[in-house]
């Protein structure tokens, strides 16, 4: 487990051990059994992990130089190593030398004659916590190429994109291609009037039945990474493992949404309902936007909504709350709860690949979605919903290299167009 890791489990365990004890303090009450063996629990994980951090401290010499917090440390913390040739001093000097330098030269102290050489004269070099290299280190010949320029191993990921689809769809795991049959149309009912004299028989009229195929498509890409690199820096491996992930995960929710169906998954976006049919135009009031949202509830069947939510990216949500101000309406439409955006009462779901709203050079764009994404649209993931990685170290072996693989093999199809309906925008 990562330094990082590690710090950030034991500050979540002690907090909820404080949590629990201030719970009965203000109170004014002794901790039931429940909340005491719940704070024991805290406490247990907190002291487990104190001894691993401060090991992994002591191993990490990047950590040496900087606080908890990201500072620096120029006093006090944990001291520097020194080097060769250097002489590590003591805290009072690295006190006073601290303060000579934040007072421009005019404070100092018996302290600073620490290291004096009585003999030789002059000073040890001192091995100040932080300081550790030249101004102008690994840049010039004149000393500065000699001088290392610490790295620290964790490299910060890019944040993920919103992935909606795959959180509200229904995901079933797959062995092979399977057909899924649905019912197109209802069978027609009429009067028939009653048999008498003569026979009067009920009209003959069945329903129709449709078919899709649910298979599954390959996707996924490599990372060609040198021995070296992989010697040099431990982290690395890792750090192209999650990004492995990270792109499998970025692509299937972006054929979820567009894709053609065609030798890859069939995408929402052009494959539900139609909605209201004709687009809305956008104006820079937004309130057409928000009269969408309000008259697309009347295209969706009852059935469907006991499990309805909304797709759209986080731009468009913006947009909506924006008219909302604008309309200033009595009653809110767009609320969060429980930490959960809400839409009409209604979930909302974000996917970064949703089509954006229209600009003057585009028309008929559907950047929102509603419906019962569990009966609309099927996810069918073969040998299971997990992205395999493969780390190939023969194939390029007499070039140094291994080669970092990630794959899944996923298909996504509407099962049912009418349990999802579309917001069509037209640019004015």
């Amino acid at each position: 487990m990562k330094l990082f890791d590690m710090r950030e489990q034991h500050q979540h365990a002690t907090r909820k051990a404080e949590s629990i004890l201030k719970v009965a303090e203000d109170a004014g009450r002794e901790m039931t059994a429940a909340e005491n063996n719940d704070f024991q629990m805290a406490m247990n994980a907190a002291n487990a992990l104190a001894p691993k951090i401060s090991a992994s401290e002591k191993v990490n010499t990047l950590s040496q130089f900087f606080s908890r917090e990201g500072n620096l440390l120029m006093n006090g913390g944990i001291a520097s190593p020194a080097s060769r040739n250097q002489t590590p001093m003591s805290e009072d000097y690295t006190n006073a030398f601290v303060a000579f330098l934040r007072s421009g030269g005019k404070q100092a102290s018996s302290a600073l004659s620490e290291g004096f050489d009585s003999l030789f004269g002059g000073f040890a070099l001192p091995s100040l916590p932080g300081v550790s290299a030249t101004l102008y280190e690994g840049t010039g010949a004149n000393g500065g190429f000699t001088a290392t320029v610490p790295t620290d191993p964790n490299i910060i990921p890019l944040a993920m994109p919103d992935l909606g689809v795959r959180s509200l769809a229904r995901a079933i795991p797959t062995a092979n291609d399977i057909k899924l049959p649905s019912q197109s149309t209802f069978g027609t009912a009429g009067i028939k009037a009653e048999s008498g004299a003569s026979t009067n028989t009920f009209t003959e009229s069945n329903p129709t039945l449709a078919q899709i195929t649910l298979s599954a498509w390959m996707m996924g890409l490599t990372h060609t990474v040198s021995w070296e690199l992989l010697q040099d820096v431990g982290l690395f491996q890792e750090f192209g493992v999650r990004d492995l992930l990270n792109a499998v995960a970025i692509a299937e929710d972006g054929y979820f949404v567009t894709g053609t169906g065609t030798a890859q998954p069939q995408g929402l976006v052009g494959n539900t309902g139609t909605g209201t049919a004709s687009p809305y135009l956008w104006e820079t009031t937004g309130s057409y936007l928000l009269n969408a949202t309000d008259d697309i509830l009347g295209t969706l069947k009852g059935s469907y909504f006991p499990n309805a939510a909304w797709l759209m990216s986080r731009a468009t949500a913006v947009a909506i709350r924006k008219a909302q101000r604008q309309a200033n309406l009595f009653a809110a439409s767009w609320t969060r709860e429980n930490g959960r955006d809400m839409l009409h009462g209604f979930p909302v779901s974000y996917s970064a690949t949703m089509p954006a709203i229209p600009t003057a050079t585009s028309a008929g764009v559907v950047p929102i979605l509603f419906g019962s994404f569990q009966d609309g649209y099927v996810i069918g993931d073969r040998g299971g919903a997990g992205t395999f990685v493969k780390i190939l170290d023969q194939p390029l072996a007499t070039a140094g290299q291994t080669i970092l693989l990630g794959y899944k093999r996923v298909d996504g199809r509407v099962r049912r167009s009418e349990a999802i309906q579309a917001i069509t925008i037209s640019h004015s």
